[in-house]
């Protein structure tokens, strides 16, 4: 190269260092906070080099939300959890690009209007639960068709409309517990046909549509808990028939009857409990949970009975196949005073674990088959009776020392009782008559209707013998 030419190029590159290294550099701003109108107002903004994108607005004591919220930067989880924020409008966010989780719970939202969330192209996880929203109109979720999960429990919904999940074809998770809606409509998850777990624990439901879960048949996850059921909803449930976990606690049971779940071949885990109401499990009526892996039924303060056969019977037309939990199974603390194996002693020892403790249990020949049951269940089991094993745990009990009263000697006793009982009467009724014969019976029978004669009746109605004692 001509050394001409080269002079002038030097000089060009040495005036640019030169221009550039006296100028003043300062250092620049992160971009997450000079575009985040948010950081301002005391949010946890997330730094450049974090790879956990999270927007951290929880407990800033926010009442009101900017409007035109821009998150054109990297963000995928925002949260704006137990603050005071009253209500949510059109114009509260704009851009919102890649955002996949929003948590709006435990405010005081009682409004949002419709079409807000309509920015949220990528929302996959919307919370709104602990609020008081009255109501989810369709608009309100319009835009969220990539939505999977909603949280709206613990509001104040009292109805919900057959279009109300129109918006949200992709939600696989549901949770409406502790709203007072007391009825569904019957086509209220046309829309859902991906839904796979349902909570509607305590929203006042008292029956259930026969074909409610008709359009969802991959659910597998239901809760109806909490609620005022008085029987199982079998023709609801059986349009479940991939249900694989299932709980029915803390309703109005009485009584469990044949075939109450005969069509949920899929059940892995039932549970029955805190129903204060129910006093018998009857023959074959949890026949047909072939897949059952874990019964919990506790802390029903009276389920005196459980019957042998409750899980299928040999000649039950519900299923060939008895339908025992094959790891655990949880009686405890009911009103059992007795029992049958309702399982074969194999099927026992295959549980990993069983739980039959604080029940009022008689400790007589009618257990003895408890013995065999593993040291560790023996020694939960405590007898309640009779006085002389009371406070004894089963382990501790002799085989020989679970003794029946023989049955004649009974029937002896209560004949000879019977018959004690009945000349006793013979005897009082024969000595009242005497009585009333006697100078003394005379006095008090004629004193008795001397009184009820000076009665003087204020109307011509009134009961002379009536004791208001008697109605207290």
């Amino acid at each position: 190269m001509d050394a001409r030419r080269s002079v002038p190029f030097a000089v060009f590159i040495y005036l640019l260092f030169t221009l550039i290294s006296s100028a003043e550099i300062k250092p620049m701003e992160p971009i997450l906070q000079r575009k985040n109108p948010l950081c301002d107002l005391g949010c946890k903004c997330p730094e450049q080099e974090q790879n956990f994108l999270l927007l951290d607005c929880s407990q800033r004591g926010l009442s009101k939300l900017p409007t035109s919220l821009q998150f054109d930067f990297p963000l995928s989880i925002i949260n704006f959890q137990n603050n005071h924020i009253t209500s949510l409008t059109m114009s509260t966010f704009s851009i919102v690009d890649g955002i996949e989780e929003l948590d709006l719970s435990l405010n005081q939202i009682m409004k949002v209007d419709n079409f807000t969330f309509v920015p949220f192209k990528s929302l996959a996880l919307l919370r709104l639960s602990h609020n008081y929203l009255s109501e989810i109109t369709p608009g309100l979720l319009e835009g969220l068709s990539n939505l999977r999960v909603l949280e709206v429990g613990h509001n104040a919904i009292q109805r919900l409309e057959k279009r109300t999940f129109q918006a949200t074809p992709s939600l696989q998770e549901l949770r409406l517990q502790y709203n007072p809606i007391f009825e569904l409509p019957e086509d209220i998850f046309q829309f859902l046909p991906k839904l796979e777990r349902l909570d509607l624990q305590d929203t006042g439901l008292v029956s259930l549509p026969s074909d409610v879960f008709k359009p969802i048949p991959h659910l597998q996850w239901l809760s109806l808990s909490s609620n005022a059921f008085e029987n199982v909803p079998e023709e609801a449930l059986s349009k479940a028939p991939k249900l694989e976990s299932l709980d029915l606690s803390g309703n109005d049971f009485t009584c469990l009857v044949r075939g109450n779940f005969r069509r949920l071949s899929s059940l892995s885990l039932l549970y029955l409990n805190n129903l204060p109401l129910l006093r018998r499990i009857e023959k074959d009526a949890l026949a047909g949970l072939t897949a059952l892996k874990s019964f919990s039924c506790s802390y029903n303060p009276n389920l005196i009975y459980l019957d042998e056969e409750a899980f299928g019977s040999e000649n039950s037309t519900i299923s060939r196949e008895k339908s025992a939990p094959h790891e655990q199974l949880y009686l405890r603390q009911n009103a059992l005073r007795t029992l049958k194996s309702p399982l074969k002693m194999e099927s026992w020892s295959s549980l990993s674990f069983v739980d039959l403790a604080d029940n009022p249990w008689k400790c007589d020949c009618n257990l003895r088959w408890m013995r065999q049951l593993k040291m560790e269940t023996q020694m939960n089991i405590v007898c309640d009776s009779p006085p002389h094993l009371r406070g004894r745990p089963l382990s501790t009990v002799k085989t020989s020392e679970l003794k029946c009263q023989d049955k004649w000697a009974l029937t002896s006793f209560i004949i000879t009782l019977s018959t004690m009982v009945a000349f006793g009467l013979v005897v009082l009724a024969a000595s009242a008559v005497v009585c009333s014969r006697t100078r003394v019976g005379l006095y008090v029978r004629a004193k008795k209707q001397f009184s009820y004669a000076k009665v003087t009746p204020k109307t011509e109605t009134v009961d002379l013998e009536w004791d208001p004692s008697a109605d207290i």
